[in-house]
């Protein structure tokens, strides 16, 4: 009876090939770790090397921009010439604005970087629109700012009051000339006293002493006044600090009146 030979194939079990699988996936593993390590090692090394260049990158340009007549451009390059001796990313923009912002003509500061080593500097100056007493200006939005007198600003009106009453008188000053523009005075100086009394001094001479109280009214009694009774030429005071009447000076003959306004103040 003929036997049959049974006849294998050489080769590798299941579980050892399953077991060189994993040893190769495990080699693969390390390896991308070793080169992922690497990579950032280099990558810190770079940004570490350029950094250090950065920063010991000096400023090539300091410009200095606005509108301004009141600031000399090559002063405060040199007045901020310390301050930016330290590097282009070192110079601190916030420490350059506060000292440019405590100059007397300085509105507002701009700064920024501009690569790769310059510092740009953009002024606005401040815009006067009154007199305060003789020490100072108030701006458009009625603050103080102390400056030397400047002929170019002669014109303007000259506000004076106790500390702390900018805003307010500046708002008072802009409702006078607002209300009295019909008249066609122009308000010269705006005085408010520690009583809290106003007076106002216009163009022609005339002074007008309105008190403490009831300034509306007695503004709308004035201009009442004005355009219905007294000979403007020769007024020099009307004095409104009365309930319903006006005390009246003429400068050109010394007399005195009293004037009452139809109606008094309601």
């Amino acid at each position: 009876m003929p036997t049959s030979k049974a006849t294998g194939v050489r080769g590798r079990s299941p579980q050892g090939a399953r077991t060189e699988v994993h040893a190769i996936s495990r080699a693969r593993r390390w390896l991308n770790r070793i080169v992922l390590a690497s990579g950032v090692v280099l990558m810190g090394a770079g940004l570490y090397e350029g950094g250090t260049a950065l920063g010991a990158q000096q400023v090539e340009r300091l410009t200095v921009r606005g509108d301004v007549r009141h600031l000399d451009s090559e002063a405060i390059q040199a007045r901020l010439a310390p301050r930016i001796a330290d590097g282009f990313m070192a110079a601190d923009l916030s420490d350059l604005r506060q000292e440019l912002e405590s100059l007397p003509w300085v509105y507002e500061v701009n700064t920024r970087r501009r690569w790769p080593a310059e510092i740009e500097v953009t002024l606005v100056e401040q815009r006067p629109l009154a007199r305060w007493g003789e020490s100072g200006y108030l701006n458009h939005e009625g603050e103080y700012f102390a400056a030397e007198p400047d002929p170019l600003y002669a014109h303007l009106p000259k506000l004076t009051g106790p500390a702390g009453t900018e805003v307010s008188l500046m708002r008072r000053y802009q409702m006078l000339a607002d209300r009295l523009s019909s008249a066609d005075l122009s308000i010269t100086a705006l005085l408010l006293d520690d009583l809290e009394q106003v007076t106002v001094e216009f163009d022609n001479g005339l002074s007008l002493f309105l008190g403490a109280q009831d300034i509306s009214q007695r503004v709308a009694r004035f201009v009442r006044l004005w355009d219905s009774e007294l000979p403007t030429r020769a007024v020099a005071t009307v004095d409104l600090r009365y309930e319903h009447g006006a005390a009246v000076t003429f400068s050109d003959e010394g007399l005195a009146m009293q004037a009452t306004v139809n109606g008094g103040e309601g």
